[in-house]
């Protein structure tokens, strides 16, 4: 059974940033700012490697390098605002850019990024004030081409999972949106996370209500850094209790 002593254990003792960022699509994001420190750029890029953050991360990783290296030079948000987009992924095979998501739906996605870029230097800007369930309502929107799901059908892990990464300040998030408060984050629910925390959830299936409950119990459990035990979480995933 899930407990916070247990969680808190495995959060203390048993994650390694190093090799978490080594396994997961952040890294991907931590390779990005090696080539680039402008935050739009950061920004774009963590939201699009976010975007196709499902199935295995063997294959998620390097996928999402090679998008932020050969399609956009590490520089995503000149690719995103001159357009370059629109002549992305030429060699693609039977044009597909990961999986499920094709050429034209991607496209689609940078388009409605572009649009809702216009007039903002980053999206941290656009978002001040704005409570953390309609920033997450609102990428939703932006990404919905790619079908990263809604409030009303999933638990929009995805886009939590960006959010979480840009406002969480310690390791493996990074911490860039200053004005936005981590304990206002939502939790990463995908079916692993739901089949870990099953014996302390009503809502048993991966949906907005599950992810909303789930986040009240981690801020039952630490007011201030509730996520913590999302990679708490991940790390009991990777090396179950014996």
């Amino acid at each position: 059974m899930i407990t916070k002593e247990l969680l808190d254990k495995y959060y203390s003792q048993t994650f390694d940033t190093e090799r978490f960022k080594a396994n997961d699509p952040c890294g991907a994001v931590y390779q990005l700012m090696e080539h680039t420190d402008r935050q739009l750029d950061i920004e774009i890029g963590a939201l699009l490697v976010a975007m196709i953050s499902w199935g295995s991360r063997k294959v998620i990783c390097p996928t999402a390098v090679r998008m932020l290296r050969d399609e956009m030079q590490w520089h995503p948000a000149d690719f995103i605002l001159s357009g370059k987009y629109e002549n992305c992924y030429k060699n693609a095979k039977n044009d597909c850019v990961y999986r499920t998501l094709n050429v034209p739906t991607f496209k689609q996605v940078c388009r409605s990024i572009h649009e809702a870029l216009r007039g903002h230097e980053t999206m941290e800007e656009l978002f001040e004030g704005l409570p953390t369930k309609e920033v997450v309502e609102c990428l939703c929107q932006w990404l919905a081409p790619a079908r990263v799901g809604t409030m009303d059908k999933s638990a929009c892990k995805r886009v939590c999972m960006f959010v979480r990464w840009m406002t969480r300040t310690s390791e493996p998030d990074l911490g860039i949106w200053k004005s936005r408060p981590q304990h206002d984050l939502y939790a990463v629910m995908d079916t692993h996370v739901l089949q870990l925390t099953q014996s302390i959830l009503k809502n048993k299936r991966p949906t907005w209500k599950a992810c909303e409950e789930l986040t009240e119990i981690f801020k039952l459990w630490d007011a201030e850094d509730p996520l913590k035990y999302d990679i708490a979480l991940m790390t009991m995933a990777d090396h179950p209790i014996s």
